[in-house]
């Protein structure tokens, strides 16, 4: 399967098959169904650490992303990217936010693979509003999968608006 979940913290239970099928389709949405990607949760200290290393900034962060380039040995699987994800400041973000922890792990994922898929809010305002374009073109997307397979305990009960806020158009 293109895209794998590592739990590696403990703090908050991970829903790795339902997360690997909302990865999953948010690939196809983008484009980039073929590429393999590791999703890996972890806590506030150790995406520090990473956020620390490799980006020079000594603080914890939501989401971090990077893109690998071909695989050393073509015969060995080798991820093309890989995403990380501190829970603890995915729960913090969700209450502040007043939604659903599982809300901004999904949130926290489709903003992880629009940069793997070469995204950048970063690098100038029309580069921003493509990247939330894609953002909310795929979480239109997953809305109907969340609903329709009943992913999280949301149900058809639940407007699709409650799962991820109002998108708009």
């Amino acid at each position: 399967m293109p895209v794998e979940i590592d739990n590696r913290q403990k703090k908050f239970p991970v829903d790795t098959l339902a997360l690997s099928l909302l990865a999953n389709e948010a690939q196809k949405t983008l484009g980039e169904a073929k590429k393999n990607v590791t999703i890996t949760f972890v806590n506030n200290r150790r995406i520090r650490i990473v956020n620390r290393e490799y980006r020079g900034k000594n603080r914890s962060t939501d989401v971090l992303s990077f893109s690998y380039p071909s695989p050393p040995f073509p015969d060995i699987p080798f991820p093309d990217g890989e995403i990380l994800i501190s829970t603890e400041k995915a729960e913090r973000q969700a209450r502040e936010q007043n939604i659903p922890l599982e809300t901004e792990i999904v949130n926290l994922i489709i903003h992880g693979l629009c940069h793997l898929a070469g995204h950048d809010h970063e690098t100038g305002p029309e580069d921003a509003l493509r990247m939330k374009h894609a953002e909310r073109k795929i979480a239109k997307t997953l809305q109907e999968v969340i609903v329709k397979r009943n992913l999280f305990s949301i149900g058809p009960q639940n407007a699709p608006s409650q799962i991820f806020g109002k998108i708009p158009d």
